[in-house]
């Protein structure tokens, strides 16, 4: 049995019975478990001798054992090698890899054997993981140094690399880059592969137990080497390639050998080298000939969005030359994007410059966006994956070809196109699923405008007239319209017209109020009577028309109304707006009944006809109080639809004029509808043309007031600010609305300062103080 007690030892005869045991397990010979166990022994006795531990004289007799057995493996690895040949089937790497298996596996049971010795002599003295990772001074010389510091296994490993790896590195390193650039080109047989693959990763498990610079060796004898002779090849044959002219087969060699680039050293390699065998795979063959790839990108993409039979062929040549500048980072993808961002624009302006019909011009700017949207983000999913920075360039020049104005216009046509589309849709009446499909489709282009404040304007105007006059196809499909714009630009964006939905329902309950008023009080009225009362600030009505004298047929009922408001709503004014008004007469002196659905003027024109068949043009005139203009735009239908036969010039200053009632009156349609003109700017209005003389300028004020308020808003939070992050600031918070110009932000600024909002920092003039 082993005795614990320190006793006194003659080490020459206890290490020359340790010494055979230790020579039988390097050399992996068989050992029985008597023996190593009373090797074990000896190696504890000998740490705890007495009077004096022979741990130090063990450990450096031990070394010099290994490093004479180092040597004989060295001489037998060397054999009859030409050292200087690049050869590697003349048995040098065989023999290495046999020498080195025996080797590791025989002092990783050494290190077993001396684990008494590891554990209570080597690890008192063995410097901590954290002084060698962070390098204190007692860790200056760990291993270069002080020899004494390494358990046994890790000395071994040490002398491996000192006594057998060293002198054959230039040998060994030879032979491994030629047998890797030749496996690059054939597979090599299963067992050469196997004897390359572990004579390359010897050299990482021999500096293995390093905390530092663990892969140093392996990066010196193989990495470097072998990444120098593949890029110089990669070269050689990219330019090969190059000078041939055919940029689509280069691109397709290319992807094809950095697969089997990476192959290759995924196979042999350790795994710490993938990356850094791809980036000198793309370094030798992309970014060294970046300008002969890109001066194919424009190319490329006109023929890949072209409908032709060789448009599938360019797109995959894209797909491939997107993979091969996508590793280079941003600089090598830029001209592609840009090339993309060009492209996309330049068919968009073609798009929208072709031959259409002008009646149909919403539905020409609407479609062709929508089709160039699509098709490019097809395009750019399917070549590019959908990558960021192309979907940013088709966004790019989408806006760029919404918000283009044709030679000699102050302002984009983008937002009067889309709200006319818009609002042909909810007129027409058809398929819900198909029309929401549309209108889902229409917020993508109201995405891209940059003047949305101006949208809001032209598409409140046509709300108005679907509402006022009853055309909406669908109130949900309203609705979810306003739902969608609020999704897109919140809820301050369409907040009138919200506003104006709510006024539609109050009207509706409103009047029903009035029905029962009029039963209450036993007042009766001749004629159906509808009202709706609309708020002046969330309508876009414009000021009341010129006056007119209402038919005496609608007099009573408005009064009548007029009372019950007042009673039930004390301080509001009703103001008429006779101009959006309409009527609906039915005619007893023809053949059949014609419903005639007209203005107010026009029914007024019309009921004056009741007691006679013919009456003087400028008496009728004066009897409405319209004036001349209003007049025309008003008499005109009727003579045209041939209610009314004018004699003279009736819409003129003839004074002996007339209009006649035509009796013989027929139409296919019993319903018939007269349109009038739209009103001029200065009159108001909701037609459209209404305002479209002032509307650059109403749409500047307004924009001055959203301006004057962001600015005072921010200063009120932030009280000092620099001049250039208050413009930041103010640009931020306008985007969803408008692109305000800097210009027109600095003289809302000056307004400010004038009105004493703001002031100039006494000691700095480019801050502003925010003055409570």
């Amino acid at each position: 049995m082993m005795s614990l007690k320190p006793q006194e030892v003659n080490f020459d005869e206890t290490w020359s019975k340790l010494r055979e045991t230790v020579e039988g397990v390097v050399g992996l010979q068989a050992i029985e478990r008597a023996v190593w166990n009373s090797r074990f022994s000896d190696v504890y006795a000998l740490c705890v001798a007495h009077p004096e531990p022979h741990a130090d004289k063990l450990y450096d007799e031990t070394r010099k054992f290994l490093e004479e057995h180092v040597l004989r493996l060295l001489d037998r690895v060397k054999a009859t090698a030409f050292l200087d040949s690049t050869d590697y089937n003349d048995g040098l790497l065989s023999r290495y890899v046999t020498a080195w298996r025996e080797y590791s596996q025989g002092v990783a049971y050494l290190n077993s054997l001396y684990s008494y010795l590891n554990l209570q002599h080597i690890k008192r003295q063995k410097v901590s993981d954290a002084d060698i990772i962070y390098g204190s001074s007692a860790a200056i010389s760990f291993l270069e140094h002080d020899a004494r510091q390494l358990e046994v296994g890790e000395l071994g490993l040490v002398i491996w690399e000192r006594v057998l790896i060293k002198p054959l590195s230039n040998p060994m390193t030879a032979r491994i880059v030629r047998a890797l650039n030749d496996a690059r080109e054939s597979n090599p047989d299963p067992a050469a592969a196997e004897i390359l693959k572990t004579a390359i990763h010897s050299m990482v498990e021999v500096q293995s137990f390093r905390l530092r610079t663990p892969l140093s060796l392996y990066q010196q004898l193989v990495v470097e080497p072998f990444l120098s002779s593949a890029a110089a090849h990669h070269s050689r044959r990219a330019a090969e390639l190059l000078n041939s002219g055919d940029v689509s087969y280069f691109m397709k060699y290319v992807l094809d050998g950095l697969a089997r680039e990476i192959v290759l050293g995924n196979k042999f390699l350790h795994s710490s080298s993938s990356e850094a065998v791809r980036a000198c795979y793309e370094q030798a063959c992309v970014a060294s000939h970046l300008p002969a790839l890109h001066a194919e990108v424009e190319r490329l993409l006109k023929e890949a969005c072209q409908d032709s039979p060789r448009a599938a062929e360019r797109r995959e040549d894209l797909k491939r030359m997107f993979m091969l500048l996508k590793p280079l980072g941003q600089n090598a993808m830029r001209p592609l994007i840009e090339a993309a961002h060009v492209q996309a624009a330049k068919e968009g302006h073609a798009m929208l410059a072709a031959e259409h019909s002008k009646d149909e011009a919403h539905t020409h700017f609407v479609h062709s966006m929508l089709s160039l949207h699509s098709k490019y983000k097809k395009l750019f999913a399917e070549v590019f994956g959908g990558a960021q920075p192309f979907i940013g360039a088709l966004d790019k020049a989408c806006s760029e070809v919404v918000n283009s104005r044709a030679e000699g216009e102050s302002t984009a046509r983008a937002p009067e196109l889309l709200s006319r589309y818009c609002d042909t849709l909810l007129r027409r009446k058809g398929s819900e699923r198909d029309a929401d499909d549309k209108l889902t489709a229409a917020i993508v282009v109201f995405k891209y405008i940059d003047d949305k404040d101006v949208f809001q304007k032209h598409y409140a105007r046509a709300l108005a007239r679907r509402l006022i006059h009853q055309l909406s196809a669908s109130m949900e499909q309203e609705e979810a319209m306003i739902n969608r714009l609020k999704a897109a630009c919140g809820y301050e964006f369409t907040n009138k017209l919200h506003r104006m939905f709510t006024d539609v329902a109050v009207s509706t309950d409103l009047n029903t109020k009035f029905q029962q008023y009029l039963r209450e009080n036993n007042l009766a009225t001749n004629t159906g009577f509808f009202i709706q009362v609309l708020q002046a600030g969330a309508w876009p009505l414009g000021g009341a028309m010129a006056p007119l004298a209402p038919p005496a047929q609608l007099e009573r009922p408005a009064r009548l109304f007029e009372t019950f408001y007042r009673a039930s709503f004390s301080g509001r004014r009703l103001a008429w707006l006779h101009h959006l008004c309409t009527g609906e007469l039915r005619t007893r002196y023809t053949q059949r009944l014609y419903h005639i659905n007209a203005t107010t003027p026009q029914c007024a024109l019309l009921l004056m006809f009741e007691t006679t068949d013919s009456i003087r043009a400028r008496e009728a005139r004066e009897t409405l109080q319209l004036p001349e203009e209003a007049w025309a735009r008003h008499v005109r239908p009727l003579v045209e639809a041939g209610l009314l036969i004018s004699k003279g010039d009736v819409e003129g200053a003839d004074e002996e004029a007339e209009l006649l009632l035509n009796l013989t009156f027929t139409c296919k349609r019993t319903k018939i509808r007269l349109t009038c003109a739209a009103a001029p700017a200065n009159q108001g209005g909701t037609g459209p043309g209404a305002g479209s003389s002032s509307e650059s300028t109403h749409c500047d004020d307004d924009r001055k007031m959203y301006l004057q308020a962001a600015v005072v808003r921010i200063m009120k939070q932030r009280k000092v600010l620099r001049h250039t992050e208050l413009i930041q600031e103010v640009v931020s918070q306008a985007r969803g609305s408008f692109a305000p110009s800097v210009a027109m932000i600095k003289k809302c600024i000056e307004a400010l300062i004038d009105k004493q909002y703001l002031e100039r920092s006494p000691g700095n003039l480019d801050t502003y103080s925010y003055l409570a």
